[in-house]
């Protein structure tokens, strides 16, 4: 092997090693524990973080995700959706505190409108207020977080 031939592949593995690393430094990464099957903490490259129980590689059981836009949820997964009892909080300030189903709103539940104090208190059905003494122009909950 030749001076160049060496000088070349020097560079090509140094070029290499250096795309492996900021690749690795910019992807989404378990950081702590077990994000498979266990307790885990997991940050994903776009500002999203979950702490709490994995299960084949998915959220599952009591955790806490805040999202890359700043919501968060503390409660029950299955599968990777939000199932069961928990607390969603928009960005805003807005609160859902009640039953989910397969990622919706779903069963009992309180809605707290942050701006003005307001309070609902009942059904909800696939992410809809269940209540029919309200008028149908009322903004949902999650259209006017």
């Amino acid at each position: 092997m030749t001076l160049n031939n060496k000088q070349y592949n020097m560079k090509y593995f140094l070029t290499l090693s250096i795309s492996i690393c900021f690749s690795l430094a910019s992807t989404a990464q378990c950081v702590k524990g077990n994000c498979h099957n266990g307790h885990g903490t997991f940050e994903w490259e776009n500002g999203g973080f979950y702490e709490g129980m994995w299960d084949d590689g998915k959220p599952h059981g009591y955790g806490f995700f805040i999202y890359e836009n700043d919501d968060q949820y503390k409660g029950k997964f299955s599968e990777g959706l939000r199932q069961g009892n928990g607390k969603y909080t928009w960005k805003a300030g807005n609160s859902y505190d009640g039953n989910w189903d397969k990622d919706k709103m779903n069963g009992r539940g309180d809605f707290h409108w942050a701006k003005d104090g307001g309070v609902y208190k009942g059904l909800f059905i696939d992410g809809q207020i269940n209540n029919i003494e309200i008028e149908a122009t009322l903004e949902t909950p999650e259209k006017g977080s």
